[in-house]
């Protein structure tokens, strides 16, 4: 092994990157922050391999030239890979926020389960496309440290396995190293690794989130399964996403789901009944002669377990606290284990497109409209029937609030603050042009009334009266008072034109208010 001295502050490698400070170190690697001369200083960061043997050297560029063609904001942009004085260089883009592992030591308490999928299933995907490959590329290392939390909530998957290469030829001593306990299969302590190795390093770091505790080593487990079902260590968390989770932490790769995509459309689906069955343990092994368990001292089975594992107690309800377990979890709620599905003949499977990831957000054109409508005939009725000054002021209080409530509605589930604004402009457009046709409209109305009613006074009297003049005499009677004591027999000429381009500004500023409003909201309506 080369010496692993970390690199200098303002040292130049690959001829045009700066390094900065220290990110991260380990044995088998570094990360720095870095600077790329050659593009106007554009920050990056640079990982650093040591002692890379010409087989991993030959797989670490060959994945990193597959990720050059990937472009996701869940997975970190590959600007460069070189060599230099005997060591391998990743130069990629510069993530910053804070690690799922920080966040949760951060908060102290588990994560909420729609948070952890919002932030989970859009990597997923991502892993799906890069499994689909005709050489499928794996990231080998998924762990609650490898997800970056940026400030705008967008989970990154970091350390694309090329900082923790190992040599499958190597003993397995070695190999020990290159694996995160609780987070790693079994497979992967013997160097074979499969997308299902994903899937079950997925699925722990979910555990762990929904927990906050460490799943058991999966080494261990091949020897007696310890695993806790996760609702109880946290009753919150939805019997659909424990099945999920059960099922992908199997020991046996073969018995967890065959791609990332079944174990992402599982953890979407909203009815999940296809985990009924065992899926954890092959209860068919038991029965095999001679069959060795996985322990770390020997390798020679590393799937199959004599033991009852942690599915197979869940379905049961017999879980039991392992004796060696130093800290019991928390009391034991009743889980009422999924029934057997009945045998029925099979019929074409009809293939369904998975769920969205993100869920359909009110229009910003829509909730404008709606409100601005509201807004506009409630504003008519007001003006008309209430005719004093006075009631004047509160119908433009009342479409203020109508333009900061288009504002909330239309982000309070999701969204920028700038789609509130957008509800506001047309929640302005909408409440004028309604206004203007429901004003005059209703005001006929009024004035057809009055008329009838002076025409039925004058006849009893027997007087002529002139439709003129009567006209006049009706509207001056039922027209409401503007601000300043004037008619609307006098309308305003420049001032309709201030009324409305200060009106739609003032929808435009409450809907951006309505907006922020109702991001808070969502923010503390999903918040652990």
């Amino acid at each position: 092994m080369a010496e692993t001295h970390p690199l200098s502050s303002g040292v130049l490698i690959g001829g045009h990157y700066v390094v900065d400070t220290l990110i991260n170190t380990g044995g088998f690697g570094s990360v720095y922050r870095g600077i790329d001369a050659s593009e106007r200083n554009r920050p990056c960061a640079i990982k650093e391999t040591y002692d890379v043997t010409p087989a991993a050297r030959r797989q670490a560029l060959m994945e990193a030239a597959i990720l050059f063609t990937v472009k996701s904001k869940h997975l970190p942009q590959i600007y460069d890979a070189f060599e230099d004085n005997g060591r391998f260089y990743l130069v990629m883009q510069l993530i910053e926020g804070e690690n799922l592992l920080q966040l949760l030591n951060r908060r102290g308490k588990p994560c909420n389960e729609q948070e952890v999928l919002t932030w989970l299933l859009p990597i997923m995907d991502v892993l799906q496309e890069l499994h689909s490959r005709s050489a499928p590329v794996m990231h080998r290392d998924i762990k609650p440290a490898n997800i970056i939390l940026t400030p705008d909530q967008t989970a990154v998957l970091v350390d694309f396995g090329l900082t923790k290469l190992y040599d499958p030829a190597k003993e397995t001593s070695t190999l020990v190293r290159a694996v995160s306990e609780g987070f790693s299969p079994v497979e992967q302590y013997i160097g074979k690794t499969s997308p299902q190795s994903d899937i079950y390093a997925l699925a722990a770091t979910m555990y762990f989130l929904l927990t906050q505790t460490t799943p058991p080593a999966s080494i261990d487990r091949s020897v007696q399964d310890a695993l806790i079902p996760p609702r109880l260590l946290n009753p919150l968390i939805s019997s659909r996403v424990e099945r999920a989770l059960l099922k992908a932490l199997a020991i046996d790769p073969d018995q967890r789901f065959q791609s990332m995509q079944e174990f992402a459309r599982a953890l979407r689906e909203p009815a999940f009944h296809a985990y009924a069955d065992a899926t954890i343990a092959d209860r068919s092994i038991q029965g095999v002669s001679g069959t060795a368990p996985v322990g770390r001292a020997g390798m020679t089975n590393p799937y199959p377990s004599p033991y009852l594992s942690s599915y197979d107690r869940y379905q049961s309800n017999q879980y039991q606290v392992p004796a060696h377990q130093s800290t019991p979890p928390p009391p034991v709620y009743p889980v009422v284990a999924p029934p057997r599905p009945v045998t029925v003949p099979v019929q074409p499977k009809v293939k369904q497109a998975p769920a969205p990831i993100i869920v359909h957000l009110p229009s910003a054109f829509n909730q404008g409209c709606l409100w601005g409508m509201l807004q506009g005939v409630l504003s008519a009725l007001i003006v008309l029937f209430l005719r004093q000054e006075v009631f004047f002021y509160l119908a433009l209080l009342e479409g203020f609030l109508f333009y900061l409530l288009s504002g909330f509605f239309t982000v309070r589930k999701g969204g920028g603050a700038y789609r509130g604004a957008l509800a506001g402009f047309w929640a302005g457009i909408s409440s004028t042009i309604i206004f203007w046709l429901v004003f005059p409209l209703i005001l006929l109305i009024l004035i057809a009334r009055r008329i009838q009613l002076d025409t039925a006074s004058a006849n009893k009297r027997g007087v002529v009266l002139n439709f003129n003049k009567e006209f006049v005499h009706a509207l001056r009677a039922v027209a409401p008072v503007l601000p300043g004591g004037h008619s609307t027999t006098q309308p305003p000429t420049t001032g309709i034109i201030i009324y409305l381009g200060g009106g739609l500004l003032c929808a435009i500023l409450l809907g951006l208010l309505g907006g922020f409003l109702g991001k808070r909201s969502y923010r503390r309506r999903y918040s652990v």
